[in-house]
């Protein structure tokens, strides 16, 4: 076996199912609901980010970052808007633990990174978070 081959035999063993109907991916159907009605008309979206959507997740540390955008517009701080969605979380049941920029949850076994983020305006995609 070449070193080539036994790479990509680890590489094959560590991959991630990113698609559609992955089972990492149905976490975000069951956080959806809870941020909808947390942020209101102040959502913008939640999308997933990270490793998982770049290719690069592997399951000796899988998690799936899922970004919540939310509208400039908000009074809310980036502060208030991270420790109001810590305490919806605590509230719905979760344990949340607090990181640099998001929050862990377990969601059907799964490890969840909620990075709130609050849009800079205008026409760009750009978020302070």
């Amino acid at each position: 076996m070449t070193a080539d081959e036994y790479l990509q035999g680890i590489l094959n063993r560590e991959a991630v199912d990113t698609g559609l109907f992955s089972p990492v991916r149905g976490v975000q159907a069951v956080i959806d609901p809870i941020v909808r009605q947390w942020a209101g008309a102040m959502l913008l979206g939640v999308q997933p980010s990270g490793s998982f959507m770049k290719g690069t997740a592997n399951k000796s540390g899988t998690d799936i970052d899922l970004v919540i955008s939310i509208s400039h517009q908000t009074s809310d701080t980036l502060k208030e808007i991270y420790q109001k969605l810590f305490a919806r979380m605590k509230e719905k049941g979760y344990i949340p633990t607090p990181q640099n920029v998001s929050i862990n949850v377990r969601v059907n076994g799964h490890s969840v990174d909620l990075v709130p983020a609050k849009h800079q305006g205008g026409f760009s995609a750009d978020h302070s978070l």
